[in-house]
């Protein structure tokens, strides 16, 4: 990991960071959290009956902690493979789009409504972006000594 301080290393948007690091220091804590906060509220609160009862409150604020941190740690790698960062705000606007149609298209019946389809069209899509960036994230290795956004960190 280097130099770097875990302040630069989960906050900054500059620089690049190894496979190694963005699983063991990025993906693995947010999914591990995930799994803890989403156990606790099952726990607590019961098995949700419905999509719309996802998300409680150790859930939403697991979520909220680690929003950022897990932004940080896409863009650092994805600037390793030299991918241009605006991907990331690509995919963060199709998964906005999907959770405002769903929200805006509920009719709280089983009917299927045409918004309520393009609300899973675009879930849909929005999860197929999402596997295109975080796939060679966690599999590709980056590009081999220095490129435009820095050092390559497996020779720092």
């Amino acid at each position: 990991m280097g130099k770097t301080n875990l302040w630069t290393l989960y906050t900054s948007l500059q620089g690049r960071i190894s496979k190694r690091t963005f699983l063991l220091w990025f993906f693995l804590p947010i999914a591990v959290t995930r799994f803890l906060a989403s156990s606790i509220d099952t726990a607590l609160y019961g098995v949700p009956g419905s999509l719309s009862e996802l998300g409680g409150p150790w859930e939403s604020a697991q979520l909220l902690l680690t929003f950022w941190p897990g932004v940080a740690g896409v863009v650092k790698r994805l600037h390793d493979l030299e991918i241009n960062a605006k991907h990331v705000g690509g995919m963060y606007g199709v998964w906005a789009v999907a959770i405002a149609l769903f929200l805006f298209n509920r009719t709280g019946s089983d009917v299927v409504t045409p918004g309520l389809m393009a609300a899973m069209v675009t879930g849909i899509l929005a999860l197929i972006y999402t596997l295109y960036l975080m796939i060679p994230c966690c599999f590709r290795p980056g590009i081999e000594g220095p490129n435009s956004y820095g050092p390559d960190p497996l020779e720092e």
